[in-house]
């Protein structure tokens, strides 16, 4: 009995038999501790490659990704070489190849989250360095408008370009990456020019009359007209509204960056308001005693349309553009004629206030003033004159309220308010002289306070210095006066020295004049008694 389980074969198979079981009962604390070592050495690389980011900026993304991996895998096969467990087939391959995927899913990440910062910064400075030419273009639409959209678009996107591949030094981005990349920027370009181009063809009423009133209010330096008789308001309206239909037809459609302007759209277009500037013109005679009195006449303005054609297609009955794919048109042949009848009735309005603001300047131009008139002013002017020279006043009140008259004048705008017309330019200064009083009275009473300030800063500061003079001469009077009482006291003392001696002399010459006398009377008496006897 005790033979059999000593047999070779049967204690081979006990031992395999008991392997198996050990094996079985260790393999599961051996993973859960292969789980625990990778977990660990998973934050580890995380918390290494955050650092290398920051100690090492120089280092660049993808090289401090590797090094952080390589620290972290190698970290696992030493904390492995601990947990292996001799005489057993248990090993850690798979934990591993876990470990190692779930960094490159962390690298992965990170980069995906750098490259996403990267482009939205990117994309910001694009919309910036996309609007400020094409909204400058749209406002004043010169005759090479699509090509210096088009150049604006790829002079934006190539900065942007470099400045994207500047910001992803160190991360590397495998050429399917890289053309992603291009797409996105150059998706986001033609996105944002889309989007401008759109808000111009929304308002595109607004940038005709914007075109029109540029053209015919000002002349070729920039001045506003001021509509002398010798202008001639026919002929600049008809070039004004020629300009404006350019406008329409160039937001009409998307076009090309070789676009020349030629195409059947904006030849369509421009026929149209062809006929309605050629219809307008006629009702018009050649200057203001016979010159260029438009009629406003609204019916001829929104009648053209139905009777322009070109290119084989009917502008007036047209539902689409021919030709040109739907997410190109910007402005439909529909919406096209209504933004044109509006704007002829718009300028239509203007073109009568430079008529009538015309008219106004022949009929001031020709009138004089009458005799008696010029004589007052003559004579008036003399007196006026004189009382000016004999009364300075009266200068300095005239300054006063010329200036207060000028500054009026600037604030009130009043030139550029009669260019809307007489009524509607007296209606609005009525309306902002007010404020516009209260404005300047404030204006001119803080200078007043601030020059009374200063002159009564100057009186004070004089006044000190009037006084510190004062006082040393005060001082220096007060020693003269000093002196002077004693030589004043001296020459009493000595005056009354002389009174008592000249006094003494007096007495003693009375004595000597009484002893005479008493001597000539004894005498006399002497002679009388002789001759009695």
């Amino acid at each position: 009995m005790e033979a059999m389980y000593f047999d070779a074969n049967v204690r081979i198979e006990h031992h395999a038999e008991l392997h198996t079981k050990l094996v079985a009962l260790v393999s599961g604390p051996f993973n859960a501790q292969l789980s625990l070592l990778a977990k660990q050495q998973l934050a580890a690389f995380d918390k290494d490659f955050k650092l290398t980011l920051i100690e090492q900026p120089s280092l660049g993304f993808s090289a401090a990704a590797e090094q952080a991996a390589g620290l972290a895998l190698g970290g696992f096969d030493l904390g492995v070489q601990e947990l292996l467990i001799p005489g057993t087939d248990l090993t850690a391959d798979e934990a591993r190849s876990q470990l190692s995927a779930l960094v490159a899913q962390h690298i992965e990440k990170a980069k995906q989250a750098r490259i996403g910062e990267a482009v939205q910064a990117t994309e910001v400075t694009l919309n910036k360095l996309i609007a400020v030419p094409v909204v400058e273009l749209l406002a004043t639409f010169p005759h090479n408008l699509w090509q210096q959209l088009h150049a604006a678009r790829k002079q934006a996107l190539s900065s942007c370009l470099s400045s994207l591949t500047e910001s992803l030094t160190g991360v590397r981005l495998d050429e399917k990456e890289q053309a992603r990349l291009v797409a996105q920027l150059s998706t986001a370009a033609d996105k944002r020019l889309a989007d401008l181009l759109q808000e111009a063809a929304l308002t595109r009423v607004s940038k005709m009359r914007d075109v029109f009133n540029h053209h015919f209010n000002l002349d070729e330096s920039g001045t506003p007209r001021t509509w002398r008789p010798k202008d001639n308001i026919g002929v600049l309206a008809k070039q004004a509204r020629h300009k404006a239909a350019r406008v329409l037809a160039l937001l009409a459609i998307v076009r090309p960056e070789d676009y020349a302007g030629d195409d059947a759209v904006q030849a369509a277009i421009m026929a149209m308001a062809g006929k309605d500037i050629e219809e307008a013109s006629g009702n018009s005679s050649s200057r203001p005693d016979g010159s260029q009195q438009e009629v406003i006449n609204s019916s001829n303005t929104s009648t053209g349309d139905s009777r322009s054609s070109h290119a084989g297609f009917e502008l007036a009955t047209a539902t689409q553009w021919p030709g040109v794919p739907t997410k190109d048109v910007l402005i439909a042949p529909h919406e096209a004629r209504l933004a044109w009848r509006e704007f002829m009735s718009a300028s239509a309005l203007s073109v009568q206030q430079a008529q009538v603001l015309q008219q106004a300047n022949l009929m001031a131009g020709k009138r004089s003033a009458p005799l008696w008139a010029l004589g007052a002013i003559l004579f008036l002017g003399w007196n006026e004159f004189m009382v000016v020279l004999w009364n300075p006043l009266y200068l300095l009140l005239g300054a006063v309220l010329f200036f207060f008259g000028w500054q009026m004048y600037s604030e009130l705008d009043v030139d550029a308010e009669l260019q809307r017309g007489p009524v509607m330019g007296l209606v609005n200064i009525y309306n902002k002289l007010g404020g516009v009083l209260r404005t300047v009275l404030g204006h001119n009473v803080e200078v007043a306070q601030h020059l009374g300030g200063a002159v009564v800063d100057m009186v004070q500061q004089q006044q000190q210095q009037h006084t510190k003079q004062g006082q040393g001469f005060g001082s220096a009077a007060g020693d003269g006066t000093t002196v002077l009482h004693s030589q004043q006291q001296r020459q009493q003392h000595q005056s009354a020295g002389v009174r008592h001696r000249a006094g003494v002399d007096a007495g003693q010459a009375g004595v000597q004049m009484t002893s005479l006398q008493q001597a000539a009377a004894d005498t006399a008496a002497g002679q009388e008694d002789d001759k009695h006897a």
